[in-house]
């Protein structure tokens, strides 16, 4: 796998993760419905340079 599609499964990865945490911080302020909110945790997670993304794409660039 490429170096850029790990990084975008990580990133993806990591998002899936963050949209349930962040479901209950956001949803006394009825200002972000699910579409919002997966995108802010898919631009946490491409923004965290160091996060659960990157342990993701460098395990998976070492897989033939």
């Amino acid at each position: 796998m490429d170096s850029v599609t790990a990084q975008r499964v990580g990133e993806t990865f990591e998002a899936m993760l963050l949209a349930p945490i962040l479901r209950p911080m956001v949803a006394g302020l009825s200002m972000l419905g699910d579409y919002e909110l997966d995108l802010l945790a898919g631009e946490i997670a491409r923004h965290d340079g160091r996060g659960f993304a990157q342990l993701i794409a460098r395990r998976l660039e070492r897989v033939p």
